[in-house]
């Protein structure tokens, strides 16, 4: 008797990862994974979402995982940033552009002539960053793009996906709260901010909450797969939310970081805080699952290292991520860092290696070259600017945080993971490197009501991932290099 398989499609912004798992009455089993790249397409010189791509893996994956069981559902996550409109017949009109694509440079100084950076954090309750979903619908505004001037319906990424896939429109709320177009609480669109930037209100339909059916997979899209029929669940759309699902414990005293392309680092709170300090520091108010709300961040994180790898296999064609790590490790006299919340470090460029170091000269700091060098480097400069905003979120909100969660691909990273333990001081809880699939999943065994709650959820979260603990040696060094940075004002650390 073939099994009854519960499967997972987590799109990151340089990977495609899927899952197959079967649930006991107690926990989670997964007993087959898939993976792709998935990088940007490029097309006259700009950088465009490869959706054809992401949805052949969707189609090859459940055709790989689904040979030895019969499919309950499927789920999709994807990155917080993409979009498509479709016109008036359903069809999109145009390839999605990619969210670091460089047309967005100097949209901020056209956004400013409405609002200033302030006026839109009050409206929205999210740092405004130009890679952000409102940003690039202002750039088809101004371009008068065939996306607005055709437009009938926006679709976030994950649920343009469900559309292509089902024929069902639908909008799930998590996914929305992060393209920077919902009002500060999360609930609605923000009409108000869309009407001073002529972006039209007809594109955005009703929001739905997570753990719904949204319809099955059409024969057009199984193409012969032995798929067509299979119930596809909106699960929390956004992939770090999604995560957050499957992270171990989160309570009050802990805070998260979500580890992949990019990193989301944050904690959960009981509603929108928005003040000055928060505005200051660039934190977020996310919508997440049943009404939670977390305040958090995201700067850009493996995305650097995959770029700078880019550039290394030019000369090491085969070089991994263990072969980066181990050449990190043998370093020990670092003491150059860069400030990882830099715009130039969050868009695409030709060379990330040489941005890294016409960075260091314009700081004043000793340039870093090759592999080993410059990786461990990237660590510790991660591993910093998170003590930093452990620090600054432990002021705005309050809380003494004693524990830090970390989830998502990046846990694989036992040097970080040590750095990260030893730079903020407090234990670090690494919980699954697929916590995203794993929080996909469990939202579908929601939507089947093999469990009613929250706290269920938590309890099967909880017997399918045992975390690795990392404890804190307290290095001084880490104080030092933190006050260093503080004293030159560099970057975000000015004080």
């Amino acid at each position: 008797m073939k099994e009854s398989l519960y499967a997972a499609a987590d799109i990151g912004a340089t990977g495609i990862k899927m899952a197959a798992a079967v649930y006991d009455g107690r926990k989670l089993r997964i007993v087959d994974t898939y993976s792709e790249p998935n990088l940007p397409k490029v097309k006259d010189g700009h950088e465009f979402a490869d959706i054809g791509h992401m949805l052949k893996t969707i189609r090859d994956g459940l055709g790989w995982l689904g040979e030895n069981g019969r499919f309950v559902s499927l789920g999709i996550d994807t990155y917080g940033n993409g979009y498509g409109i479709l016109d008036a017949a359903g069809k999109l009109i145009q390839e999605p552009y990619h969210y670091r694509d460089r047309r967005i440079d100097g949209i901020m100084g056209q956004v400013h002539r409405c609002f200033t950076d302030w006026q839109l954090y009050e409206q929205m309750g999210n740092y405004p960053v130009k890679t952000r979903a409102l940003f690039h619908l202002y750039r088809d505004v101004l371009d008068c793009s065939p996306n607005i001037m055709r437009g009938e319906r926006f679709l976030p990424l994950s649920s343009l996906l469900e559309y292509l896939i089902t024929g069902q429109a639908s909008i799930e709320r998590t996914i929305a709260s992060v393209l920077y177009l919902l009002e500060q609480d999360g609930r609605q669109w923000n009409y108000e901010v869309f009407r001073k930037l002529s972006i039209p209100e007809k594109l955005f339909g009703p929001l739905s909450e997570p753990g719904r059916p949204n319809g099955s997979i059409t024969r057009s899209f199984a193409a012969g797969a032995g798929i067509e029929g299979v119930p596809v669940i909106s699960v929390a759309g956004h992939d770090t939310e999604s995560a957050l699902m499957a992270a171990p414990g989160l309570d009050k005293t802990k805070v998260f970081v979500s580890l992949g392309t990019s990193f989301i680092f944050g904690a959960r709170v009981k509603a929108p805080v928005v003040n000055r300090e928060s505005f200051h520091d660039r934190f977020k108010n996310m919508r997440g699952v049943g009404g939670t709300y977390s305040l958090c961040k995201d700067f850009p994180g493996f995305w650097i290292l995959e770029r700078c790898m880019e550039q290394w296999r030019k000369q090491v064609p085969r070089l991994d991520y263990e072969a980066v790590c181990a050449a990190a490790e043998k370093v020990r006299d670092n003491r150059t860092f860069i400030d990882i919340s830099d715009d130039r470090f969050r868009v695409s460029g030709d060379n990330l290696p040489e941005t890294i170091r016409e960075y260091c000269l314009e700081t004043g700091q000793k340039c870093v070259e090759g592999i080993g060098d410059t990786s461990r480097c990237l660590f510790e400069s991660y591993a910093l600017y998170l003590k930093w905003n452990i620090r600054r979120l432990s002021r705005i909100t309050g809380e003494t945080y004693r524990e830090l969660v970390a989830v998502n691909g990046g846990v694989r990273n036992r040097l970080l993971m040590q750095m990260f333990a030893d730079a903020a001081g407090i234990p670090v809880v690494a919980g699954s490197p697929l916590a995203s699939v794993g929080g996909n999943l469990l939202m579908q065994l929601y939507a089947a009501g093999e469990a009613k709650t929250l706290w269920e959820l938590e309890q099967i979260a909880s017997a399918t991932w045992e975390p690795v603990v990392y404890e804190s040696s307290h290095l001084s060094r880490w104080d030092e290099w933190l006050e260093y940075l503080e004293h030159r004002g560099l970057g975000m650390y000015r004080t």
